[in-house]
């Protein structure tokens, strides 16, 4: 089995109202506390619980929102303790619950400490899951180099759908699962460049993977993108919004056609780059809360793909916007015109994509070499 990476787009649903404006939010009374989930779903999407679960203890006597008292009871039953007593596993009930019991077990204890390797005692209990399970196999071994095989089998015998054998999102092997798709056909710009592109909408979940385990249901992929086509979650999106048209099309388009362009270019880091610069350059309503979002979202040295290139993208923006590093104030980026800002976003992507093919069709990384 190789590690895969699954270039995908993240989205938030559903917790905008757990997420202040930087516009608008104000400092807390002193006898109250705002939790600072800016911060917290930062941690989670790096893969760090661990770091995020001090930010929910507070000191007994402040007051704080139903809302957000809710939020960290929910957090603390999933994470804080010895075990798991949330609902997850049972509101997930399915066809596949020994196979997700065992990416739970994964998930949790990679999520809560960051520093110990479970990949080793997680694939050796998947590996023995399948061999036991998938017909035929009576019990044998599994060689690495057929687990997505007989993964794939064991999720057909199910009547259910998945991606193309287990890959990783970010550090963490992830497990994403559905019941129902449809297929279409949608033809869109991305820059200068015109696809025809088969769309798959993905419908009923099972499972949307560790980052929706991680952040509570609240931040989830969205979709992502083979070389044959592009996988939509049906439910993340208004297909009119700019969230569907540009954050999803144009975004995981890019990665479509960068994958017949770089057909080598296996660094998630670099692919979510050249997309995120993709979104920068074509959105207007929605500009500035993705550039809010990258900020807030954004680590170097994360081995999240993501994360790195949301450093990156937002990097590289302020040099050639406002001549200075990584800018984070957000109300620097809004005194600035959008058509700017799109303008310098397709020039920064131009200069990649120049870079790339200096180094011809084998490039395999570039932001992080």
């Amino acid at each position: 089995m190789g590690i895969r990476q699954l270039t995908s787009v993240l989205v938030l649903l559903g917790c905008m109202g757990l997420l202040p404006s930087s516009s608008t939010a104000q400092a807390p009374p002193s006898d109250s506390i705002k939790p600072d989930y800016k911060t917290i779903f930062g941690y989670c999407l790096d893969g760090r619980v661990g770091a995020a679960l001090p930010l929910l203890d507070w000191e007994k006597g402040k007051k704080v929102s139903a809302k957000d008292a809710q939020f960290k009871e929910a957090f603390d039953r999933r994470f804080k303790y010895g075990v798991d007593s949330s609902d997850f596993l049972a509101s997930k009930k399915s066809a596949i619950d020994p196979l997700l019991a065992i990416f739970h077990r994964y998930w949790r204890a990679s999520l809560l400490d960051a520093s110990t390797k479970y990949e080793s005692g997680f694939l050796s209990e998947v590996k023995e899951f399948l061999g036991n399970t998938v017909p035929g196999r009576k019990g044998q071994a599994i060689a690495d180099d057929s687990v997505d095989a007989y993964f794939g089998q064991y999720i057909a015998s199910k009547g259910l759908h998945a991606t193309n054998g287990i890959g990783k999102t970010g550090r963490l092997y992830d497990l994403l699962v559905w019941r129902t798709e449809k297929d279409t056909t949608y033809s869109f710009a991305v820059n200068k460049d015109r696809l025809t592109v088969k769309v798959v909408f993905m419908d009923d979940f099972i499972t949307l993977g560790w980052e929706e385990y991680a952040t509570l249901g609240k931040l989830f992929p969205g979709g992502w993108a083979t070389d044959e086509a592009l996988f939509c979650v049906r439910k993340a999106y208004d297909l009119t919004s700019e969230r569907f048209t540009i954050s999803y099309l144009a975004h995981e388009g890019r990665h479509f056609d960068d994958y017949r362009l770089f057909p080598k270019l296996k660094s998630s880091a670099d692919l979510e780059y050249r997309a995120k610069l993709t979104e920068l350059s074509l959105a207007n309503q929605s500009l500035y809360q993705l550039i809010e979002f990258f900020i807030m979202n954004a680590n170097y040295d994360s081995e999240n793909g993501h994360s790195v290139a949301n450093y990156c993208a937002i990097r590289d923006l302020s040099k050639a916007v406002m001549g200075r590093a990584f800018e984070k104030d957000m109300q620097q980026w809004k005194s600035i015109p959008m058509d700017r800002i799109n303008a310098a976003a397709y020039k920064v992507l131009e200069e990649n994509t120049k870079a790339l093919q200096a180094i011809g069709p084998g490039v395999e990384k570039y932001l992080k070499k």
